[in-house]
This record gives structure tokens, C-alpha cells and sequence, in this order.
């Protein structure tokens, strides 16, 4: 603030995201333009789906679904309509769910198919913050109760709305692939991750500290299961571990009290390193989606009205 209390010197710039794919050719760019994030490869590793965020102060977590073919470089917008502030591609690779952001600042979660022969629909108005995919015609979503959030689940219809874990405050991560486990991160317990039961149990720790709290940058999910259930990733820090699971398992051999170290966690039998920094898992461990950012910066003088 200059002595005189007429305006003030500040640094304003802009950032740039970039999607990258790394596969069995090498790193290479996918996106080039605007601030892209939220990458997600599809299951059969043909198609990245990502958010383009719009501009603005009001639509900083929220964007436009855009779909890239991987294989000719074809990009679409997808859901026109629709203002995303997250979103889950389903196991088949045919329909998304998705958390809206309406004109009123709400955020419902509603279900659609990536090929728009139907139209979505609207699964609960309740204001939501991420849904997944679940077991077979579920949807596992974190929304608002009586101003604490809470984990819920819901048939693909939109009938049968249900909390089932009694813990406020989760910052859910992902869910099984047979819609039994949440991985979340504990509101009270600061870069801890835990899998919920769903629908009563005891809760396990999967580390203490591997999972670095949210700030306002989108950061990949600390732990997450392939499609198919063949592998969960897991992430300590930024370094992200592919762990392969046998038929019918579905959580991997966790020490009693968690992993202490990356250490532990690459010491799992099978286990291999995906990468060292920050990456978000494609459905094998060969290929991954990661993001680069780029700020540019000036020093300007603001006035005060």
C-alpha cells in the first residue's frame, strides 16, 4: 500500500493447464489452449476426458466436459448445457455422472450417456461435491445433510437415496469397484487416508501421511481402482504405485496401522512405481494422464476507489 493509502502494488497473472499423456510412445501434449484439468483416460485408453474451465472469478471450479480421441487427436464438447464441477466416466466406458452447477450456485448430481442418445437425468438435488460409479446400478455421491457432508448412495434411477457412513467430513477419493469401500480422506485427521464400509463397519487406514490435503489446485485421487479391479493405485505424496489385486480381491495387504513410507507401499508383492510426480492412472499401469501449469506474471498498481 503506497503511504498515502491511494492504491496499492500487487502481482496479477494468469496460468495455463496443459494435459499430457504418457504411454508406451513417450510424454505427449493433448491439450494446448485455456486451463484444462480433471483428466480421466478411458477404459479402453481411447478416448481423455478432461474440464476446460470457462473464465472468471465465479467459474474457477467449474468447466466445460470436453473428450479427446487419442488416436486421431479429434476433440468434442460434450453436455453443452452443463456447467461441471466434477465428474466419474463409468466402468463400461459408456456413461458419466457428473456434479452440475446450476444458475443458482447448486450442485446436483446427474447421470448421462457419453454417446447423448438419452438425455441426462437429474439423480437428487441434493448440493454435492463428487459421485462415482458403485457396484451394479449405484451411484456412491458425497452431499450436503443439515450443512455437514455426508456419504450417500443412490440407484441409477435416482430411488433409494441413503446415507451410508455416519462419518461427516469425508473427502471421498474413489470407490471399489464393487461399491463396498470409499477411499477418503478424514476432515479430522490431516493427510490421512481411510477406506469407509459402506453400510456399517470398521473403517481401515491405509497411511498416516501419504495424502497431502486439497488445496484450491485439483490434485489425482490418493487411491483408485482400475476398471476391470485388476490394479488400485495407490499414491504416497506424489509418487504413484500400481498395485495388482488377484481375482475376487479388492483391497490390497494393508499393514495394520498403514503404510509408513513409499517405501512400504513399493515393498507390497507385485507392486511397481507408475511415476514419481503427481500423474492420474489410466486403466493399466502403462499409461497415465498429467497436467502442467504455467504462470505469467506482472507487477501492477491498483487504485482504491
Amino acid at each position: 500500500m503506497d503511504p498515502g493509502g491511494l492504491s496499492f502494488v500487487t502481482s496479477i497473472g494468469t496460468s495455463q493447464s496443459t494435459l499430457w499423456i504418457h504411454d508406451t510412445g513417450g510424454d505427449r501434449q493433448i491439450t494446448s489452449e485455456g486451463y484444462s484439468y480433471w483428466p480421466s483416460i478411458s477404459p479402453d485408453s481411447k478416448r481423455l476426458y478432461y474440464l476446460v474451465r470457462t473464465g472468471g472469478t465465479e467459474t474457477f471450479i467449474k468447466g466445460g466436459l470436453w473428450v479427446t480421441n487419442l488416436e486421431t487427436g479429434q476433440r468434442q464438447r460434450l453436455l453443452p448445457d452443463f456447467q461441471i464441477q466434477r465428474f466419474s466416466i463409468s466402468p463400461d466406458g459408456q456413461r458419466v455422472v457428473f456434479i452440475a452447477v446450476d444458475e443458482n450456485g447448486h450442485t446436483p448430481v446427474w447421470l448421462a450417456a457419453l454417446n447423448g442418445q438419452t438425455p441426462p437425468r437429474k439423480l437428487t438435488a441434493m448440493d454435492c461435491w463428487v459421485a462415482f460409479f458403485g457396484a451394479a446400478g449405484e451411484v456412491v455421491l458425497e452431499g450436503e445433510e443439515d450443512v455437514r457432508p455426508f456419504i450417500f448412495r443412490t440407484k441409477e434411477d435416482g430411488s433409494e437415496l441413503a446415507k451410508v457412513i455416519e462419518t461427516p467430513f469425508l473427502i471421498a477419493q474413489s470407490v471399489s469397484p464393487d461399491g463396498r469401500w470409499v477411499a477418503a480422506q478424514d476432515a479430522s485427521a490431516w493427510g490421512a487416508l481411510v477406506l469407509y464400509p459402506i453400510g456399517g463397519g470398521a473403517p481401515r487406514r491405509v497411511c498416516a501421511g501419504c495424502s497431502m490435503p486439497q488445496g484450491t489446485d485439483p490434485v489425482a485421487p490418493s487411491m483408485i481402482w482400475t476398471p476391470d479391479g485388476r490394479f488400485v493405485y495407490l499414491k504416497f505424496a506424489t509418487s504413484t504405485y500400481a498395485i495388482p489385486l488377484q481375482p475376487g480381491q479388492i483391497l490390497p495387504t494393508i499393514p495394520s496401522g498403514g503404510f509408513a513410507s513409499k517405501e512400504a507401499v513399493a515393498a507390497v508383492p507385485g507392486a511397481r512405481l507408475v511415476s514419481a510426480n503427481d500423474v492420474y492412472p489410466g486403466p493399466n499401469p502403462s499409461i497415465y494422464a498429467f497436467v502442467r501449469v504455467s504462470t505469467q506474471r506482472n507487477i501492477y498498481r491498483v487504485p482504491v476507489a
